[in-house]
């Protein structure tokens, strides 16, 4: 019979239209007229899920080292090894979901997250929780770039930046939310709790996912590039091991040198497959758009000063003022809020202003504040070193969501998640160079001509970072 058959809406999950009361929960949200901004909570909720825990954590290795009987330096690979294989991993995970559903991805990488998070909690020695904490934080790493996904394709091109602007304001306040509600838990209940709120909250964010997040286009017929991802690994992850542990180890560490060799090695044999792959993972025509390429290298550029700056900071406040750990987590929250704050404003003003202004706007005024941060330290000016540390954070937030809409915009809809991915592998390189380089040159010094000096390195980082900005494509005409 004919009765039988129904027009489907392929963003009501197939539902049949216009039979309003047999549709499933998740239908009924995604007709709602307030669709865009549950959509946009829920997944802000899960990528804050995934990084409120890091700063609280980094605070508690001490503790940890203590509890589990270990040194400073391996558990400090708590922190570490989640970052570098994160890096890595994130532009593989992105390409994935271009190819198979950004939300099928985004769920499992929230259920395994989960799961595992719950189990770091059980830890039983050192290299459990390294192992577990890493296999959690890779499980996470499509939180990102399929997040940022489904965003943009559920906005249209001129509201994307005021999405992404809201996106990059709760990223950077996530983890000072860890600090204010997980850190007095740890002082009473231990640190293992914090891996139990964290596995509750990504299930939680898991939940919220299953009701709104919407399907993506999958591309079938296209073979994922295997080749391509182990030589992106062996490239970027000896770079990043040579480059991220070169401090701690030394620069003739083996391991650091076997990274070095890798590094160039790997990336030279990834960039000849993707030129003769016929379903690359990083496609090389975008490796040649200045659109694509201008906006995350000016992005990773300036990383390398607004971290090291950042990581330099609390050794800066220690030894040119003496405040204890308690006094320096305070006094650096004004840079995540400015940074969030100035997120929304920037993506704001992008619309308007356009997308080149906003970003040199940014790298200008960060160069500036590490001018007067520095000026700050080195005359042992409280106010006016704090003063430069909150616009630093202003300056980087502004610029967020008109690079990450720049990248994204040059990319495609096809390309989102490979995009986002390789924004955020390129923004981890430009740490990892920021913190080995300034701690480097900082070494145990509390003179305050030095870190002047550091300063102007990391404004120096900022004014480049401007340059290659000029002549990012402006969207403020695209629909």
């Amino acid at each position: 019979m004919k009765g039988d058959d129904h027009n489907f809406d392929s963003t009501s999950n197939n539902t049949p239209i216009g039979r309003p009361k047999e549709l499933g929960l998740r239908a009924r949200l995604q007709n709602r007229p307030d669709y865009q901004r549950l959509l946009l909570l829920a997944l802000l909720f899960g990528t804050a899920a995934g990084s409120y825990p890091v700063t609280v954590l980094s605070a508690s290795l001490p503790r940890i080292a203590d509890d589990l009987g270990t040194t400073d330096d391996v558990i400090s690979w708590v922190v570490a090894a989640p970052l570098l294989v994160f890096a890595v991993v994130t532009p593989i995970i992105g390409k994935v979901g271009d190819l198979y559903g950004h939300r099928r991805i985004y769920l499992i990488s929230l259920s395994l997250g989960s799961v595992l998070a719950f189990s770091t909690a059980l830890a039983w020695d050192t290299a459990s929780l390294i192992a577990l904490r890493t296999l959690a934080q890779t499980a996470k790493a499509a939180s990102g770039p399929s997040a940022m996904a489904m965003i943009l394709v559920s906005y249209p091109r001129s509201e994307r930046t005021r999405a992404l602007g809201i996106w990059a304001a709760v990223v950077s306040l996530s983890p000072a939310v860890g600090v204010v509600t997980g850190g007095p838990l740890i002082e009473w209940m231990g640190w293992r709790i914090l891996f139990v709120l964290h596995g509750a909250a990504v299930f939680a964010a898991m939940v919220a996912a299953v009701l709104v997040a919407p399907e993506t286009p999958r591309r079938t017929g296209i073979r994922f590039d295997l080749s391509g991802a182990a030589t992106l690994v062996i490239g970027v992850g000896g770079l990043l091991i040579a480059v991220n542990r070169g401090i701690s180890w030394g620069f003739d560490h083996p391991a650091v040198i076997t990274g070095a060799v890798l590094a160039p090695a790997g990336l030279g044999l990834f960039f000849h497959i993707e030129h003769r792959s016929d379903a690359p993972l990083l496609p090389p025509a975008l490796l040649r758009e200045p659109a694509f390429v201008r906006p995350i290298a000016a992005q990773a550029m300036l990383q390398v000063g607004f971290v090291g700056a950042m990581v330099m900071a609390p050794f800066l406040l220690e030894r040119r003022w003496g405040f204890g750990p308690t006094v320096i987590g305070l006094l650096m929250l004004p840079r995540p809020l400015s940074f969030a704050f100035c997120a929304r404003l920037g993506g704001a003003h992008d619309p308007r202003h356009g997308a080149q202004r906003v970003v040199v706007t940014g790298m200008l005024l960060f160069s500036a504040a590490m001018l007067l941060a520095g000026i700050g330290a080195q005359q042992r000016w409280l106010p006016l070193f704090l003063f430069g540390a909150m616009l630093a954070g202003a300056g980087s937030g502004y610029i967020r969501p008109t690079v990450a809409n720049a990248a994204t915009n040059a990319a495609g809809d096809d390309d989102l998640g490979i995009a986002g991915g390789s924004m955020n592998m390129l923004q981890q390189i430009g740490a990892a160079i920021g913190i080995t380089v300034l701690t480097a040159l900082m070494a145990d010094s509390a003179d305050g001509t030095r870190f002047l000096l550091l300063h102007l390195v990391a404004a120096a980082a900022g004014l480049a970072a401007a340059w290659l900005a000029i002549g990012i494509r402006d969207h403020r005409s695209d629909n």
